[in-house]
């Protein structure tokens, strides 16, 4: 009887700590990836300004970004997709929203840092 109680002790102590362990898991992949879309927004962010001949100061709204990951198709890699409208004004006062798509594959390990992604295309 006594052993009994032991072995389940033992297991519940094992099954906590794997618990734990996937539950830390989950919480620092989603992080990571948090991180790695700010990343290609503060990339797509810098192209526009360079491409489109914007000011340096130019502010961005981040609602305007819909950033989205698609996996190619051969599993091998990763896509970011990233689409935003910017609004101007022509000479009559009328509001003008041209949509801009840019696409980066993810050429590093981490995706961290700007350089972990390459400029795929740009429309």
């Amino acid at each position: 009887m006594g052993s009994s109680l032991i072995f389940i002790a033992r297991n519940f102590l094992f099954m906590k700590k794997i618990t734990i362990l996937l539950l830390s898991f989950i919480v620092f992949s989603c992080s990571s990836e948090k991180e790695q879309m700010e990343t290609v927004r503060a990339l797509a962010k810098q192209d526009l300004i360079t491409f489109l001949q914007l000011p340096e100061g130019t502010i961005f709204n981040d609602k305007d970004f819909a950033i989205t990951e698609v996996p190619e198709i051969e599993g091998i890699g990763i896509t970011y997709v990233v689409k935003i409208g910017i609004s101007s004004q022509d000479r009559d006062g009328n509001t003008n929203v041209k949509t801009h798509k840019l696409e980066y594959a993810k050429i590093g390990e981490k995706g961290l840092s700007p350089d972990d992604y390459e400029l795929t295309s740009f429309d």
